[in-house]
């Protein structure tokens, strides 16, 4: 790296500053008065701070000072390997190679509570020696607070949507098969149908090979299939929206089997005749153990996204041990359409319309650049997270010809997959799952029922002591501290909600409160004792007030689900 021309010099009060290019990193009177001032000016409570260069390292020492969670403290410094020593580092990490998805990782990693407060400080200089280093980490830290944006907005638009169907869907859980009864039953080759516009240009292939194969539909896809004649195997459903449901209410009687989530419409389940498999989310451990506590069922924890095509992607490598092969992933607007003409949620795609989407550019299947948005990229993101971490007997192929590249899956065309896996298959590979039985039930209606009974016993208790509590919050007379007869209640109280919520799963309604309580109650520099009182009893008012609401809202759908176990009798 001759194109860097270093040269220390001694300070005025007898440290160490030092030039490149002749640019100086640090003042070259007092660096650490220098670095003193620039973090009282950038500091701010609440914040992961990004340093974008060490130099001799006054400005980390002062920020390490300051924040005093070194955790929060991010240095990126590519020039470090030539202007430092190890000695001189303190054991403090700096990165000096910019790869993008380790830097993505840490910085998501770092940032707690889907928090997209972030700082960047650029050290002295560093802007005018590396323009291009420095364009490319505030790259990096705009799309990651875009993908944290998206997932947060995801949580608070369907949480009580994801709850109410979870509690319904128990009743459909206590009836069905777990996915685990397919675990790695197939040796055949895999074909997942995915609903992006280059499915269209493969269904032909596709129901020419339908006998000699496992044909999964994330979704949706299942119109565009059927449009063309093809029944899939299995259908994947996750998502719990009535627009999800409208999908599936009209489909004509088919031999397709349903593999549902618990997040899924649970309209669909109730109403789809055939054979249906249940799993869960692989981020829903804690409402696998409560399944299981409650009913004695074992669901598979199946790694996912923000997409169904996540989910039936790890699914499709689940069942069988073949070849996978992907289409219709196109995961952008390809030929400025939204989806396969064929399916219902298609639209053609305008200025207007990617304006609103907020589109951006990324590398393409081909390799030329393609329209995307940040949803469609956090799904991508997913796909190649999965992907990397997926052990699999068989090849795996991004064989979409179309969309965005998946970084680091192997691409082949769709025929040529077929000439190479497929068509040595011999019809018939898949005879049985067809012929396989509608559900019989697996619990009794009465023990189900019995069961929700209890559940009910625990949210009425929930309530009681929710309601004591913003009793007791009402009773405080003072305007500064808690009394201590209340604050042993509420202490009790507490106790007694951290065991009980665990009983019944509430996580999907207490996400957003969570992290609205936790983000929005910081304590203050310089706090006075007054302030802080009024922050902390502001905190557990809305915290018991919004957990009241949500153990009601639960208890609802439980009581609905049991009403329509009676009906079912």
């Amino acid at each position: 790296m001759s194109e860097y021309q270093i040269e220390y010099i001694k300070t005025r009060n007898n440290l160490e500053t030092v030039s490149v290019n002749g640019y100086l990193l640090h003042s070259k009177y007092d660096p650490i008065q220098e670095a003193s001032r620039i973090v009282e000016k950038e500091f701010d409570q609440g914040y992961v701070y990004i340093l974008f260069g060490y130099g001799l390292g006054y400005l980390a020492d002062v920020f390490k000072e300051k924040i005093k969670d070194t955790t929060k403290l991010i240095i990126i410094d590519p020039l470090y390997p030539l202007i430092n020593t190890e000695e001189k580092t303190n054991k403090i990490t700096i990165i000096h190679e910019i790869e993008k998805k380790e830097l993505e990782a840490l910085i998501a990693g770092t940032l707690r509570n889907l928090s997209r407060k972030v700082k960047v400080i650029c050290s002295p200089n560093y802007d005018k020696i590396l323009p291009n280093e420095m364009k490319k980490v505030l790259e990096i830290i705009k799309e990651v607070q875009k993908m944290l944006q998206v997932h947060e907005n995801t949580i608070r638009l369907f949480s009580d949507n994801w709850q109410e169907n979870f509690i319904q869907n128990l009743f459909n859980v206590s009836q069905d098969s777990s996915l685990g009864k397919l675990k790695k039953m197939y040796t055949c080759p895999v074909v997942l149908a995915s609903g992006g516009p280059s499915l269209t240009k493969q269904l032909s292939l596709l129901e020419e090979i339908k006998n000699q194969v496992i044909i999964i539909a994330a979704g949706s896809t299942i119109n565009s299939l059927l449009s063309k004649g093809i029944e899939p195997n299995y259908i994947v459903t996750i998502d719990g929206g009535l627009e999800n449901y409208n999908h599936f209410k009209d489909i004509p009687k088919i031999k397709s089997k349903l593999i549902y989530a618990i997040t899924s419409n649970y309209k669909i389940q109730d109403e789809y005749p055939n054979k249906r498999y249940a799993f869960l989310a692989a981020s829903n451990k804690a409402y696998g153990e409560h399944i299981e506590r409650v009913f004695s069922i074992d669901l598979p924890l199946i790694s996912g996204g923000g997409s169904v095509a996540n989910f039936a992607y790890s699914i499709a490598s689940y069942i069988s041990t073949g070849p996978i092969a992907i289409i219709g992933q196109d995961l952008a607007y390809t030929d400025d359409k939204s989806h396969a003409e064929s399916n219902k949620r298609f639209k053609k795609v305008d200025v207007d319309f990617m304006k609103s989407r907020g589109t951006i550019e990324i590398q393409g299947y081909y390799g030329d650049p393609v329209v995307t948005d940040y949803p469609f990229l956090s799904m991508k993101k997913s796909f190649e997270v999965l992907h990397q971490n997926m052990q699999h007997d068989s090849p795996i192929y991004n064989c979409t010809e179309g969309g965005a590249k998946i970084e680091g899956m192997d691409q082949l065309s769709f025929i040529d997959f077929c000439e190479t896996y497929v068509y040595q298959q011999q019809e018939g590979v898949k005879k049985g799952i067809l012929e396989e039985g509608n559900n019989s039930r697996k619990i009794n209606t009465s023990i189900f029922i019995s069961k929700m009974n209890e559940l009910i016993n625990i949210y009425n208790h929930l309530i009681k002591q929710l309601e004591l509590a913003l009793k007791l919050l009402n009773q405080n007379k003072s305007i500064e501290t808690f009394n201590k007869r209340i604050l042993g209640e509420l202490g009790r109280i507490d106790k007694n909600l951290d065991k009980e919520l665990k009983q019944v799963s509430l996580n999907y309604l207490t996400d957003p409160i969570t992290l609205d309580i936790l983000r929005n109650y910081e304590p203050k520099l310089n706090e006075g004792s007054i302030e802080t009182f009024t922050r902390v009893y502001n905190q557990s008012k809305e915290l018991y007030s919004r957990l009241l609401e949500a153990v009601k809202k639960a208890k609802q759908y439980t009581i609905d689900t049991i009403d329509k176990a009676k009906t079912s009798e």
